[in-house]
């Protein structure tokens, strides 16, 4: 017995934890873009099978060794997007908190791909979640002159973090102990493979020294479960 479902979707709007604070109250057309929880593919696998051995259970042999169940959640999932600021009030208007970098974001010189590498040794490693700089090593993020605002369209939510794998696993194991009673033993892996999932990269473009990283990751890590389970 198995399921999988697939979710594809895509999710636009002009501030999704925006409040009633605006940094340009007469300019708010470069907060459209991806939503700040867009999740853009899903995949959800759900699987139940039974071991093909001593299927029988009318014998010594099959009561014993036979009757194993495998079952199992796997999921698969893309990240979502994120905006570059910085917590610095260059405007001089006050910030929203509720947005990523106050609402006041940085000037987009070029595109910043991402190039899916992960800094293994932390700030001092040099490999970058998304490029940070051109070819010709210009930034690509840049300030706006102090006390003025950025009206550049397209630049919120532009860069998707990493996404989410994960294998929770279970096997199962009845001992019948008459028609209707017996035992069951249940051995359960939750992240079975031990998959790190990591975090999200560094937004802010102020910490040069992690700007365009990731440098850590989630804690989930493997965890193993057993136990035993009287039915009757």
């Amino acid at each position: 017995m198995h399921s999988v479902a697939y979710t594809l979707s895509k999710s636009m709007d002009d501030g999704s934890a925006q409040r009633d604070i605006v940094p340009d109250t007469y300019y708010t057309n470069n907060f459209w873009g991806q939503s700040d929880f867009d999740v853009r593919h899903i995949m959800i696998i759900n699987y139940l099978y039974e071991l093909p051995f001593f299927r029988s259970q009318s014998s010594l042999a099959g009561k014993l060794l036979g009757g194993w169940q495998l079952s199992g959640i796997t999921q698969f999932q893309t990240g979502t997007p994120s905006s570059v600021g910085a917590g610095n009030d260059y405007v001089g208007v006050g910030q929203d908190g509720s947005m990523s970098g106050g609402g006041q974001f940085w000037v987009m010189n070029g595109t910043p791909n991402v190039v899916h590498e992960f800094a293994a040794n932390l700030s001092s490693d040099a490999k970058y979640w998304f490029s940070t700089t051109n070819g010709d090593g210009s930034a690509i993020y840049t300030q706006p002159a102090k006390g003025t605002f950025n009206h550049q369209n397209g630049i919120r939510n532009v860069i998707h973090n990493p996404g989410f794998s994960n294998w929770n696993m279970g096997l199962f194991k009845k001992f019948p102990l008459g028609e209707k009673n017996g035992i069951q033993f249940r051995a359960q892996a939750f992240n079975v493979f031990n998959h790190p999932n990591w975090g999200g990269a560094s937004f802010n473009p102020t910490n040069l020294s992690t700007f365009g990283k990731i440098t850590g990751k989630t804690g989930d890590c493997r965890n193993l479960q057993l136990s035993l389970r009287i039915y009757f």
